[in-house]
């Protein structure tokens, strides 16, 4: 559901997806007319079509847990895969702002809200997704937010560049960003996977950016055992495959 408080900070941040103009929740613009439609408290611009995001079975079936089970995914990722500690990693971000004061969001941010004082934006329709929009063109003003948090985004969309530039444009002067990307890991569609990177193609995608900070988020024990659960996946399937052969008698 929609944080009431996030909605009444928003007033005075959506702007026109398409001419950046003014656009309060009627969701239509004086220049451009409607641009979006508004359910409940969630207002949606248009993001990943029901087809795309039914497409890929290994998404559906990752989505539904994470839908069903947010409480426990978590967990078990960080059993089964540690790749990074997440709350270690956005939650001293997020308490560098005053959330009370200042307009923060997360830029695809799934299933997963970090805090109700936090614009929660996606191309999927999840419960909990404030604003539902390509972010490649997104409904809010120039300089009108203090901050934003992308979380393993950047590796699913085929124009990191034009997503990046969304990024600046709608951050404040001194506004900042925390980016998670990965470079070690199996292909994970959701409902794309398109690139890894590096830090040095980091720095070049955030040319236009005060680069304050690149850090490794996780380490080679992490890489190592992506690359262990693919190799035992692989074994397991080649397995199934020879007992399937033998039928198993």
């Amino acid at each position: 559901m929609t944080s009431t408080f996030v909605g009444t900070r928003l007033a005075s941040a959506l702007a026109c997806p398409r001419c950046h103009g003014s656009l309060d929740f009627s969701l239509v613009c004086t220049i451009c007319g409607p641009v979006g439609t508004r359910r409940g408290d969630q207002l949606d611009f248009g993001g990943f079509g029901e087809s795309e995001l039914r497409a890929d079975a290994l998404n559906r079936i990752k989505e539904l847990v994470k839908t069903r089970f947010h409480k426990l995914y978590p967990a078990a990722i960080k059993v089964l895969s540690p790749v990074q500690d997440r709350p270690g990693l956005v939650n001293p971000f997020l308490r560098s702002f005053d959330l009370d004061r200042e307009l923060v969001a997360g830029f695809g941010c799934g299933t997963h809200r970090r805090d109700e004082r936090v614009v929660c934006m996606d191309g999927g329709s999840y419960g909990n997704v404030d604003i539902v929009t390509d972010l490649r063109r997104l409904p809010l003003a120039d300089d009108s937010l203090a901050g934003g948090v992308s979380i393993a985004v950047l590796e699913h969309v085929p124009d990191p560049a034009v997503h990046i530039a969304e990024m600046h444009r709608v951050l404040r002067p001194g506004g900042r960003m925390l980016v998670f990307v990965p470079f070690m890991q199996p292909f994970h569609a959701s409902p794309y996977d398109f690139q890894r990177y590096t830090e040095v193609g980091l720095r070049e995608q955030f040319g236009a950016f005060e680069v304050l900070s690149v850090k490794v988020g996780a380490g080679p024990t992490s890489g190592m055992l992506w690359v262990l659960q693919e190799w035992l996946a692989c074994c397991c399937r080649s397995a199934a495959a020879a007992c399937t052969g033998r039928s198993c008698r």
